[in-house]
């Protein structure tokens, strides 16, 4: 193999995404697509398309198109009078055709100034199928096929092509019946109506008629007979009656008790369905009745005509109009017809004088009419003939002989074939003449127009291609190849051309071994098992750091980096034959021990451990601890929610299949979180007055030391401190609780107020009338660190109570107003010196 199998590999993917984007083949008229077939020829549903089709800027738009859209072509030799062309796009939800309101147009291309001529002929559209009719062609001319789609369309379609000579227009009627004289196929379109009278088919299968055409022969030849009719579009129901005449039968014998045969079928809405129907050798039953009763596919028992009988056919679309069928028909028999062939002599043949002598074979005809195609010297004839000619062009010629019977009953017979002079001797090429095993051979020639080609080579290689080509060549395939060109009966010299030799194919392939896994020394041993070579070349990564050889061609490797390395090995054979075998392989290096970093040395509930190792390309990393933790990512965070998540976490970092010794940081048992809390003696409910010695009791959890902050910019570490405040003001305490793991809580209490100078203070009236200006009855005792106070009306009942000095009475009883008026208070309390205390006294209530 020759060619580096990757870059065979890209060559092979780029071709198939070409070919994914890429316009048909078919996308200008210089390469269209040849029907060589064109008697009643369809192709596979979906067989051609027109998807990345480009319009044909260099063309007009045909007459009867608005737009030209993505166009596609095709071609055709025409051997007869007529042609009908359709094409199917997506007749309904289920079609494998795609292409929606497709478009179709003829065309003679003439090359030189002439260039292509539109030819104009009728066509007519239903369900997404047009079909297209002319008449009147050239038989021998080449005629070119445009086909697109509305609206700039693209999909896949169908393609059906028919050239044959027309038949009578048939009528709706049997008194305007066509004549057939042969059992020539041809396609009829545009029928439409039922005539005067479309009760003809009354008391057979078929009940009425819709759009009916009637045609009528006579056997000359007794035996079966069949015929397929099939409806140019596809989801129309056809319909039809076969009458046997009798001698000399007419159409006053049409009648049901003659009607031997019947097929009403609704084909196309029956499951399976079916849209071709006819006469079959294969079928038993003799009629199929309307609708879709089980085991009617379409098709009934053969006839065996009789000699000189009379037959009718009446063909009915019970669909539609203005749509058609194509009619072929097979079997023994025959149809009473006058009969003609052409005998050809050939005078002079592959020469510059050559010339042609035509003559009639022909029975039961009133007259013969020939015509001798393009560039005779003789244009048309009558009679039988000999006719001598030559002809001015080479090229393929058609010569048509029409044979008419008194009755008007004609027979057409047509001779196809090539005036050329004998080709020159081809020239040869071939794509090596020394080659290797499992290579392409290819050979190829010139294009000679209207060739045939004859190859011939070694191991009973034949071919009739122009370029053959013979994959996976072998020792087998050494020798000589011929090729003659053969031209109608013309041909050419023969020409060869040798094959060498074919080398046995080199096989490159290495397997390799790694010494040392994971470790710093590791190396890698390529051992070589390739075959049939006497070239070698490795090719490493550049991170090669030592290439040492070894036995049987072999490397010994090590390199200086780790990741994915490719290796590729290529060898030769002395013919320049190579193969190629390239390995990805993945350098693996122990990982290092990691150091894991911390962000406190000791931790409590609700704090949250973080962890973490330096992050690494293409490192995986593995963390496990206590409470079954798990982890993968470099760094870590553990909210602490637990005592249980103390202990020792590890992590193993692994490189590929390598990986590192474990690493390890013991977290240190769990701490409480501390809980600050403190009381002072005496309580905030105290008027103060400096100096105020003050009490603090600390009743704080989990703290092992303390901090207190008294709010007059003094601390103390105590853990009950007794603080005495020399100034006054308003004063938060604030305490915070320390454990020996850092953890710290801190709780702030006030107001405590603190007066400048003492005072036993109580006003003598107040008036609670909400103008905010000594709205409640005020006590200013200082320095009592307990307090008591009632008060009561003249009446000697009790109208207020309370301990607490910031307690004020607001002139109420029981949230209800009192009067104006003289009330009477009673003051007990505690001095901070621990003396006890009186004071009585009245207070006016204003309103």
């Amino acid at each position: 193999m020759r060619l580096s199998l990757t870059l065979l590999l890209i060559a092979i993917f780029c071709a198939k995404l070409w070919a994914n984007f890429a316009p048909p083949t078919n996308d200008e008229l210089a390469n269209a697509i040849n029907i060589s077939n064109t008697t009643a020829f369809c192709s596979a549903e979906g067989a051609y398309s027109n998807i990345e089709a480009t319009s044909s800027s260099m063309y007009n738009k045909p007459t009867s198109w608005i737009e030209t859209g993505k166009d596609v072509w095709f071609k055709f030799t025409a051997t007869k009078y007529d042609v009908n062309i359709s094409v199917s796009g997506q007749v309904n939800a289920t079609s494998t055709n795609t292409l929606v309101n497709p478009l179709v147009a003829l065309y003679t291309f003439e090359t030189g100034a002439t260039g292509i001529s539109e030819l104009i002929g009728s066509s007519t559209t239903s369900s997404n199928v047009i079909s297209f009719y002319k008449g009147a062609l050239i038989p021998g001319q080449v005629y070119y096929v445009r086909v697109s789609a509305a609206n700039e369309n693209t999909g896949t379609f169908k393609l059906c092509l028919d050239n044959y000579f027309p038949p009578m227009q048939p009528g709706q009627d049997c008194g305007t019946v066509s004549i057939l004289c042969s059992k020539e196929t041809f396609t009829q379109l545009n029928v439409t109506g039922t005539g005067s009278s479309r009760n003809e088919s009354a008391g057979t299968c078929l009940g009425t008629e819709s759009n009916s055409a009637w045609y009528m022969f006579k056997a000359s030849k007794a035996g079966s007979f069949t015929f397929v009719i099939t409806p140019t579009v596809i989801s129309n129901d056809i319909d039809w009656i076969f009458y046997d005449l009798g001698i000399n039968g007419n159409c006053s014998m049409v009648n049901a008790s003659n009607a031997i045969r019947c097929a009403a079928g609704s084909g196309v809405n029956c499951s399976p369905s079916y849209y071709k129907t006819g006469l079959s050798m294969t079928e038993t039953d003799l009629t199929e009745a309307s609708g879709c009763p089980a085991g009617q596919n379409g098709f009934v028992k053969y006839v065996d005509l009789e000699e000189n009988h009379t037959y009718a056919i009446l063909i009915d679309n019970f669909s539609s109009g203005n749509n058609g069928f194509t009619l072929e028909f097979g079997g023994d028999a025959d149809l009473a017809g006058p009969s003609a062939e052409i005998a050809v002599q050939k005078l002079n043949p592959c020469t510059d004088s050559q010339s042609y002598v035509f003559e009639a074979v022909a029975s039961n005809y009133a007259d013969l009419k020939w015509s001798f195609g393009e560039g005779a010297s003789v244009k048309t004839a009558n009679g039988i003939g000999p006719y001598t000619l030559t002809y001015s062009t080479p090229g393929e010629k058609v010569v048509v002989l029409e044979a008419k019977a008194a009755n008007g009953c004609s027979v057409i017979t047509t001779q196809s074939f090539i005036v050329a002079k004998t080709p020159e001797k081809p020239a040869i090429t071939a794509s090596d003449i020394n080659l290797c095993q499992g290579d392409l051979l290819q050979l190829s020639t010139p294009s000679v127009a209207l060739a045939t080609y004859h190859w011939s080579g070694p191991n009973g290689f034949t071919s009739a291609d122009q370029s053959p080509s013979i994959p996976n060549v072998s020792p087998e395939h050494v020798g000589i190849y011929k090729l003659f060109v053969q031209v109608g009966d013309c041909i050419s010299q023969e020409n060869s051309v040798e094959i060498l030799s074919v080398d046995l194919k080199p096989e490159a392939a290495f397997s390799i071994v790694v010494n040392n896994k994971c470790e710093s020394n590791q190396s890698f041993s390529f051992v070589n098992e390739s075959k049939n070579y006497n070239k070698i070349n490795w090719s490493f990564d550049p991170s090669v750091k030592t290439n040492v050889n070894a036995a049987n061609d072999s490397k010994l490797i090590t390199f200086n980096a780790p990741g994915l390395k490719t290796v590729t090995l290529t060898i030769e054979t002395n013919n320049g034959c190579t193969s190629i075998f390239t390995q990805d392989i993945l350098v693996e290096i122990k990982p290092e021990l990691p150091e894991i970093t911390i962000n406190q040395p000791a931790f409590c509930l609700n704090d949250v451990i973080k962890l973490s190792v330096p992050e690494q390309q293409n490192m995986s990393y593995a963390w496990s601890g206590p409470n079954n933790f798990t982890a993968t990512t470099s760094s870590i965070e553990i909210p602490v929610t637990n005592f249980n998540q103390a202990g020792e976490y590890r992590i193993v970092l692994t490189s590929g299949t390598c990986s590192s010794d474990p690493a390890s940081i013991i977290i240190p048992p769990i701490a409480n979180v501390p809980v600050a809390s403190f009381y002072t003696e005496p309580s905030f409910n105290v008027k103060f007055s400096v100096p105020a010695p003050v009490s603090f009791v600390n009743t704080s959890k989990y703290g092992d030391y303390f901090e207190w902050n008294f709010g007059d910019g003094t601390l103390s570490s105590e853990k009950n401190p007794v603080h005495t405040y020399q100034t006054d003001g308003t004063f938060q305490i604030t305490l915070t609780a320390f454990s020996n793991n850092g953890c710290s809580n801190a709780i702030t209490q006030g107001d405590l107020i603190i007066r400048k100078e003492a005072s036993i203070f109580t006003p003598n009236a107040f008036s609670p009338n909400g103008d905010g200006v000594n709205d409640e009855f005020v006590v200013g005792i200082t320095n009592l660190k307990r307090y008591r106070i009632q008060i009561y009306n003249r009446y000697g009942s009790q109208v207020f109570f309370t301990d607490n000095i910031f307690d004020n009475w607001k002139g109420t009883f029981k949230n209800n107003e009192l009067p104006t008026g003289v009330y009477y208070y009673v003051i007990f309390g505690t001095h901070l010196n621990n003396t006890t205390v009186k004071y009585t006294g009245s207070v006016t209530l204003l309103r």
